[in-house]
């Protein structure tokens, strides 16, 4: 096998790392696109922009905190990039390599700290540049409804999906898949937001959750040596800290159901289909 060194990266595995409170000059010399036309302040997006000139503005400079902003979350990240470099390097050949915060591999995205919305928004970017392609179809009065919700299904929903399986399928990521499908399904049917959040004509949520528990149901039926099964088993039957939140098992499809019961299910793949398909 051949590296490429220039191509190669190195990634320290670590704890999220705590950096310095964001301060109005490291927005600044971040050249935000967007600038308040009253009192000069930047945003990364024109939306932000005209929150702030219709609640917050008064043509003065402002003193309201950046905290949880798209602004402060982009000082924040390059803080932590910077913090990267100045972690030990590994050499190859004689040349230092980069230490990355994040990278992303065949399609998915790992960062350093393990969280897994990483993956999610990264995934979520792809699918709605595949969805706005699309928009003259969902805009297309001739087609009917179920159609362009195939569509949607099999072109965006797919694109997001990918590798949905080892994802830390947590509640904030719920919310945050929830709510892509909302905004898409507002597009698609013209229905409200409301709506189209609490009753889905699509909803991918419960789609990429049977997704999950059919990878579970491939898994729990591999011998019992596989290291893949040897693994998950070890990771979710921790008598200490218990099933992991947002991992395979931790669904309704799996409460009340030892893993034993569950891979007996498992061994009768029509009986697990049958499951998965009245899923809720």
């Amino acid at each position: 096998m051949i590296i490429s060194v220039p191509k190669t990266k190195a990634m320290h595995i670590h704890k999220t790392t705590a950096v310095s409170e964001t301060t109005e000059n490291e927005v600044v010399e971040l050249k935000l696109p967007f600038e308040c036309p009253e009192c000069k302040r930047s945003f990364p997006t024109k939306r932000g922009m005209n929150i702030h000139l219709k609640r917050w503005c008064d043509g003065t400079e402002s003193n309201r905190s950046r905290k949880g902003s798209l602004a402060d979350k982009a000082v924040q990240l390059s803080k932590r990039k910077i913090a990267e470099q100045a972690l030990p390097h590994v050499q190859i050949e004689g040349e230092q390599i980069d230490n990355v915060h994040s990278f992303v591999y065949l399609g998915s995205k790992t960062q350093c700290d393990g969280d897994s919305m990483a993956d999610v928004k990264h995934r979520m970017v792809i699918a709605q540049s595949a969805f706005s392609d699309l928009y003259k179809l969902w805009e297309d009065c001739r087609l009917p409804l179920s159609m362009k919700l195939k569509m949607y299904s099999t072109a965006v929903c797919s694109t997001f999906t990918h590798a949905c399986k080892s994802w830390d399928f947590t509640e904030a990521v719920r919310k945050t898949v929830n709510g892509f499908n909302s905004r898409c399904l507002n597009v698609i049917t013209k229905e409200g937001y409301r709506v189209t959040a609490t009753a889905p004509k699509f909803n991918l949520v419960l789609a990429i959750r049977k997704r999950r528990i059919r990878y579970l149901g491939h898994i729990l039926r591999m011998d019992e040596d596989r290291l893949v099964r040897r693994t998950l088993l070890a990771y979710v039957c921790s008598k200490t800290h218990g099933i992991p939140a947002g991992s395979l098992m931790d669904d309704e499809f799996c409460k009340n159901r030892s893993v034993a019961e569950l891979s007996a299910l498992a061994t009768d793949r029509r009986r697990w289909k049958s499951l998965i398909s009245k899923m809720k």
